[in-house]
């Protein structure tokens, strides 16, 4: 399945091809080794850089008279609590094409940190698939496993160790975001159309003289009872910029497919919808745990988003917001009964 990557850090571990091709003199029977490396984002946030990885790992497999260099997979910013990372699905392809017999990595948590994954890799995929495994620095090598008895369970307990860690650092990271809203603190990467954030402190939302206006506008339209498409259709007919090409007009976005974005029904009901437009904050909508393989976000149920009020100027009242709110569950509710799908309101309708 491949892999979708949102924002994928710069590798800073580029190999030059006089790296990669190193092979000791006399190559026959020699096993063909991919070298693997991995910080995670949080780590590459820290400082940490894929180098050190690199280097120590180069000087462990050209020391050894039985393997040889082919090539070196480097996954930056990628999380250890699953396995679809674009390196690491290049290099088990590689594997299975036999140009890659033998993986080494620096140690098990640069592996995984999911001890059930990881055990299943160590012990059935790379079995069946007859692949040598080595990590440098925790002495383990399925090749040599004969050697001591104890080697697995020493093994099994590392990577529960690691999954700890993963853990701890995923309620470390909640804790931090949890203080972060009730203090008010505004920690997302695009601030809200309407807004920008504070030059003096980026956890703070100031108004944005350009496209405040269009927000009120907006409000005020669906007052007035047009519909989210009417609206779309006015704002693209006067010409005015959608939010994500306004964010690509002012370079804070560079993906191309921005650049010719436009107003539609779903853009309008995501503006009606964001309380921050009364000078409150809702927040802790999504929640990922990275201690666990999960490839989706889960989505909190409204009642329990984190609301901090006053936190920044108001664009709209607190009194026309929930008015709109009102008339757009009053829609949605119409819409679900003529359909035969009446019911309460879900908090993916985003009028919760």
């Amino acid at each position: 399945m491949p892999h979708k990557r949102k924002g994928r850090i710069t590798d800073t571990a580029a190999m030059d091809s006089s790296v990669v091709s190193f092979v000791p003199d006399g190559t026959s029977g020699l096993m063909p080794a991919g070298l693997y490396l991995r910080i995670s984002g949080e780590e590459s946030a820290k400082g940490e850089k894929l180098n050190n990885q690199r280097d120590l790992l180069l000087d462990y497999a050209r020391k050894q008279n039985d393997l040889k260099i082919v090539d070196i997979y480097s996954d930056n910013g990628e999380t250890g609590t699953n396995f679809d990372r674009p390196e690491w699905n290049r290099l088990m392809e590689d594997v299975r094409r036999e140009r890659i017999t033998c993986i080494v990595v620096k140690d098990l948590s640069r592996f995984g940190r999911n001890y059930i994954e990881t055990g299943n890799y160590l012990e059935t995929i790379f079995p069946v698939l007859n692949v040598r495994f080595i990590a440098v620095n925790d002495n383990y090598d399925s090749k040599k496993l004969e050697s001591s008895a104890l080697q697995p369970l020493d093994t099994m307990i590392k990577g529960i160790v690691n999954e700890a860690y993963a853990k701890d650092i995923s309620r470390k990271i909640f804790t931090a975001k949890e203080l972060q809203r009730k203090n008010g603190l505004y920690y997302g990467n695009v601030p809200p159309y309407g807004y920008c954030k504070d030059p003096a402190d980026p956890h703070h939302l100031i108004i944005n003289p350009e496209t405040a206006p269009v927000v009120r506008q907006i409000f005020q339209w669906k007052l007035d009872g047009m519909g989210n498409s009417h609206i779309a259709r006015l704002l693209n007919e006067s010409n005015t910029p959608a939010p994500m090409r306004y964010q690509f007009l002012m370079g804070a976005v560079k993906a191309p497919r921005y650049e010719n974005s436009i107003w539609q029904g779903i853009t309008v009901k995501v503006i009606l919808s964001n309380r921050t437009y009364t000078g409150d904050l809702a927040m802790g909508k999504k929640r990922k745990n990275l201690s666990r393989n999960l490839t989706k976000v889960r989505n909190i149920p409204c009642e329990d988003w984190t609301i901090t009020e006053n936190t920044h100027e108001a664009i709209i009242s607190r009194e026309a917001f929930f008015e709109v709110r009102h008339i757009c569950t009053r829609e949605l509710e119409k819409n679900r009964s003529d359909s035969g799908k009446a019911g309460r309101c879900h908090e993916k309708s985003s009028f919760c």
